[in-house]
């Protein structure tokens, strides 16, 4: 999740050099590339993504979802080599509901906020175990107050 957090970071300091290669990058639909090889394709507002747009990044991440004012806002799926995310997001962070696969071959659904783990979620371990509760900072709250090969309860 961290890197998610970096990759958006790095997307903000690269609009400062970029080219509109097609369409209309002020305001309406456009393609613009910047210097290290990032493309934006999608809605714009006075020379910012803003509406439903496509990021793709040379190491091959990519976002496709809301932007608001430049920002992941709304509804979007961020995939990386990491990663799989597909949810809510609130200003560059997975915020809100959603699911993430992640490259270990565990997966989460429920809750995040400011990119992390957040509120009634549930984690699919590799083992198969799947593991119910609160989560706060990527880290489950609670006692375990149930526990077999197949199921963790925590409250």
């Amino acid at each position: 999740m961290k890197k998610f957090l970096l990759i958006i970071i790095l997307f903000s300091v690269t609009q400062l050099s970029a080219q509109c290669i097609s369409g209309n990058c002020n305001n309406g639909y456009g393609a613009q590339k910047y210097k290290d090889g990032t493309l934006y394709i999608g809605n714009w507002w006075n020379g910012v993504p803003s509406g439903k747009g496509t990021l793709v990044w040379d190491d091959g991440t990519i976002y496709v979802g809301d932007f608001v004012k430049g920002l992941y806002d709304g509804e979007g799926t961020l995939f990386s080599r990491e990663n799989l995310y597909i949810g809510e997001f609130d200003k560059n962070a997975p915020d809100g509901s959603g699911t993430l696969f992640m490259k270990s071959g565990e997966m989460y659904v429920g809750g995040f906020q400011e990119g992390y783990m957040t509120g009634q979620g549930f984690l699919h371990h590799q083992n198969g175990t799947l593991e119910e509760a609160l989560w706060e900072k990527g880290v489950p709250e609670g006692k375990i107050v149930q526990k077999n090969s197949q199921h963790i309860l925590r409250k």
